[in-house]
């Protein structure tokens, strides 16, 4: 099946794909985002300081420190082990991305499995 046919048949209530696709996906993410039933929610880009140990790779010895602080912006480290250890596995359950014009509205797009859907208000309440 060609390209122009996929886009064809992911027409959604007259929306185009791009609307709700974040960008840079391989066909299989792709596929995934337009086809498993689920909610689309929106939160705001994380910011603020996390706390790793020596087990981590970003940390370094600063004199025989046990932990480290140091300000992240990464949603893997302020997103994702909640999202892990209560909706589920990241791919399978639910999915994040850039779409549209998030990176100016610093804000961050999630699709969540229609089965874990109830995890979505949560999600919002706690993280916009």
């Amino acid at each position: 099946m060609a390209i122009y046919e996929i886009k064809k048949l992911i027409r959604i209530k007259g929306k185009h794909y791009n609307d709700y696709m974040p960008c840079g996906l391989n066909i299989k993410e792709r596929l995934w985002w337009w086809l498993v039933p689920g909610v689309i929610i929106k939160v705001k880009w994380p910011k603020g300081k996390i706390v790793v140990d020596h087990n981590d790779p970003r940390w370094f010895d600063c004199g025989g420190a046990v932990w480290v602080e140091f300000e992240s912006t990464d949603p893997n480290d302020h997103y994702r082990p909640w999202m892990e250890a209560n909706v589920g596995k990241q791919k399978l359950d639910w999915d994040w991305g850039f779409v549209g014009n998030d990176v100016n509205e610093n804000c961050l797009t999630i699709k969540v499995r229609q089965s874990k859907a109830k995890y979505a208000t949560m999600i919002v309440l706690n993280w916009t």
